[in-house]
């Protein structure tokens, strides 16, 4: 119970307090206490308390003493209050106590549901429901008991109530049930996509680094004018999505938001898609023509990605659009119209490009009104553990798993790689740990084997963290792709499999190849 009570809390800004403490903080007759300080009026430092908030609890006669810091705010991520959630429910007694501490407890884990997205029914083992936290509009006059749930025997899955499906856990003791769990957490993209539609919409974009917030805010301001926006970041960082924020902060909002990769579509096609065409314009044009992205996002916002990769005739055309507002369809002889804001976003240097003659200098400067560059995410590690949470609550939900969570050296070692993919290679870490792991902790034997072998800043050996390695540079970066050629061939199979076991896409390990000279 205490190593797993360690690990719940190790997910948190909390810590052991200091020994002297204790003593004045756990209640001999209690089995809970939490409190601000002073934990007593005879502590000798209750001036210069530590603490902004103190949890004092027994267990099993077990002591656990716990401190929040000052100036730090107490977050648990879902996946621990889950954790903890189920082992208060191993130890039943504690919840049914007829006092005032029952009630603190009580009170504490519903407020900390509700901030968590969580809901819950705990029943104990003859079956009567003793705490819940529901996302309801209106409070039922009761609420199910455990009787009336088909509940399978199996120690976890899922099961249908009458506010819908939960999952459930049974937490034994020896080989009987102390009571069954029941739970289920707001779904991640339902939250994500609700985010656009309220006031505050600063959460939509997961992170807290400093650097970050200040974008953030910065596209708050952006979204309010019409102006070309140009989003500028390496291969992963999440352009479209940061294109999404901007649109779904404007005044546009409730208008169309249309996405085109201009490095996506065949060159001889892309114009057509781009501008439209009419009735007979060539060879197996649509009978009564077709629209064109610019005239489907019309009253809202177009998306260029990849706009480095656009044909510089089409270049041409599109500053043409950019300057008069109107678009002129394939084998049309008059324009049209169209009310728009154009978002483009590259991961290449334009100017860079325009050196060689690859890009045009004036639909650069149309196009770089408010410029926005997105820092990769090894230049934002304070907020891996954010993400790491964000995304694992988001894939158990998408897959109905049970509730996980990264041990503290998982989570170590996924702060301290580089991240070439970025956040694409993230989220396809987390998936693949969470879909290889069927325990409750993650730990790094669950974690793709190239985090430990080369491809991070500290490698992981037996169980401990040893010492500084390598990936980081452009050295590391190319000996890691010659490598995984060696090993698995040249093959467009055999780039499939390396470009999974780098957790980015083929069409990025490809740039990558380019870049660094390799040959495919």
């Amino acid at each position: 119970m205490r190593k797993e009570l360690e690990e719940v809390f190790n997910a948190t800004d909390m810590i052991q307090i200091e020994n002297s403490c204790k003593e004045l903080a756990l209640r001999p007759n209690s089995h809970l206490a939490v409190f601000s300080p002073p934990c007593s009026e005879f502590c000798p430092h209750k001036d210069e308390c530590k603490y902004e908030l103190i949890i004092s609890f027994k267990i099993f006669e077990e002591e656990f003493t716990y401190g929040l810091p000052k100036g730090k705010s107490f977050k648990i991520p879902p996946a621990a209050f889950l954790k903890l959630l189920s082992l208060l429910c191993e130890s039943l007694t504690v919840m049914e106590e007829k006092s005032i501490n029952s009630e603190i407890i009580k009170d504490a884990f519903q407020i900390l549901a509700s901030q968590l997205q969580v809901e819950f029914l705990l029943y104990n083992k003859k079956g009567d429901l003793i705490l819940s936290h529901l996302f309801l509009q209106q409070r039922p006059l009761f609420l199910e008991g455990l009787e009336k749930l088909q509940i399978s025997p199996n120690a976890e899955g899922t099961v249908k109530t009458s506010f819908g499906k939960f999952y459930y856990h049974r937490p034994l003791k020896g080989k009987e049930p102390e009571g069954v769990l029941l739970w289920r957490m707001k779904s991640a993209k339902k939250a994500e996509n609700e985010a656009y539609k309220t006031n505050d919409h600063f959460f939509a974009l997961i992170g807290k680094n400093p650097h970050f917030v200040e974008i953030k805010k910065l596209l708050k301001h952006i979204a309010q004018n019409d102006h070309t926006v140009l989003l500028q970041g390496e291969s992963g960082t999440g352009k479209e999505l940061f294109a999404r924020y901007i649109h779904n902060l404007s005044p546009r909002k409730e208008n169309p938001f249309i996405a085109i990769n201009c490095a996506a579509i065949p060159e001889n096609l892309l114009e057509s898609e781009l501008f439209g065409y009419e009735d007979g314009s060539f060879t197996g044009a649509k009978k009564g023509g077709k629209p064109g992205k610019f005239e489907l996002a019309d009253g809202g916002t177009i998306f260029l990605d990849e706009i480095g990769d656009m044909p510089m005739p089409l270049q041409a055309k599109l500053l043409r659009v950019l300057e008069d507002r109107r678009v002129e369809r394939v084998g049309a002889t008059s324009p049209r119209p169209v009310d728009i804001r154009v978002i483009a976003a590259t991961n290449k240097d334009l100017k860079e490009l325009i050196e060689k003659k690859m890009f045009r200098e004036d639909l650069f400067f149309r196009l770089n009104v408010f410029p926005v560059n997105i820092p990769p995410l090894r230049e934002r590690r304070d907020d891996i553990p954010l993400l790491l949470d964000f995304y694992l609550k988001n894939v158990i939900i998408e897959q109905d798993w049970g509730f996980k969570i990264f041990s503290p050296e998982a989570q170590e070692i996924l702060k301290n790689y580089t991240w070439p993919g970025n956040i694409r290679e993230l989220k396809n870490v987390v998936t693949y740990a969470a879909s290889i792991c069927k325990e409750d902790i993650i730990t790094p034997d669950y974690l793709p084997k190239y985090l430990m072998t080369g491809a991070q800043s500290e490698v992981y050996v037996g169980g401990n963290l040893k010492g500084k390695s390598s990936f980081d540079g452009e050295k590391d970066v190319k000996h890691r792709l010659e490598t995984l050629l060696e090993k698995y061939g040249r093959s467009t199979e055999a780039k499939k499999v390396i470009a999974g076991e780098l957790g980015v896409s083929l069409a990025t390990l490809y740039r990558w190849l380019n870049k660094y000279g390799i040959s495919r």
